[in-house]
């Protein structure tokens, strides 16, 4: 899921090879999305109104509103897209993807950035302040990659299925085990806090910053704040 930002408009992507914008107000679909040959993993909105979905098939589209197909596809991974994150200024996009990679792709056009590194699936990915991208995978490491060079590598105790990033630079990351971790920009844990289900699968900031949702397969959802580390 995604939601815009203000809170009027929803995302959600789906097994059933489709991604559907919806309208919170009225409850109600506006617009049914089928381009994707496999299940839509992914999908992020962008500022100027257009939205991205990343599937299956490796692929990701940039959709215009009320348009049937989409206005671009980028295409590169050799294995499932499973994380987009869109750039604040809304011109790049980050994918994670099985293929053991992430990549950064300008949206209008050009090569993309290849980050490798990680040993198996790449599960998560987010964009940082000052253009840094933090990756998250199954082996374990988060990943903080400046805008050029290596990256600062952190190891975990838990295969990693999500990651958030504040403004602030403050990386939220979960997995397997359950425990939301909680780590300074330098990837340093300061803070780590066990949620209500196993394994999580998709972490959120509130629009204020203060809180972290929490969710986990078996359908619960942890709340957290931030500034104390604790569940709410």
């Amino acid at each position: 899921l995604a939601v815009s930002a203000n809170g009027r408009l929803a995302l959600s992507g789906s097994f059933d090879q489709s991604a559907i914008l919806w309208d919170l107000d009225r409850g109600a679909a506006l617009q049914v999305l089928r381009f994707h040959a496999g299940a839509v993993n992914a999908v992020a909105l962008l500022p100027d109104g257009r939205f991205l979905t990343g599937g299956e098939d490796g692929r990701i589209a940039i959709w215009q509103p009320d348009e049937r197909a989409p206005a671009r596809v980028i295409e590169g991974h050799e294995g499932p897209v499973a994380g987009l994150a869109a750039s604040l200024d809304g011109r790049l996009v980050a994918s994670a993807s099985w293929d053991g990679t992430a990549r950064v792709a300008p949206l209008d056009g050009g090569g993309a950035r290849v980050l490798r590194g990680h040993a198996g699936n790449v599960n998560a990915v987010a964009f940082g302040p000052g253009g840094r991208v933090v990756t998250a995978g199954y082996d374990g490491t988060l990943r903080i990659w400046p805008e050029d060079g290596a990256p600062e590598v952190r190891t975990l105790p838990t295969p990693l299925n999500s990651v958030a990033v504040a403004p602030d630079g403050e990386i939220a990351a979960a997995g397997a085990d359950g425990v939301v971790r909680l780590l300074a920009p330098d990837g340093t844990v300061r803070a780590a806090v066990e949620t209500d289900g196993t394994p999580v699968i998709a972490l959120a900031l509130s629009p204020d910053e203060t809180r972290i949702a929490a969710a986990s397969i078996g359908g619960s959802v942890t709340f957290l704040e931030r500034a104390s580390g604790q569940k709410l």
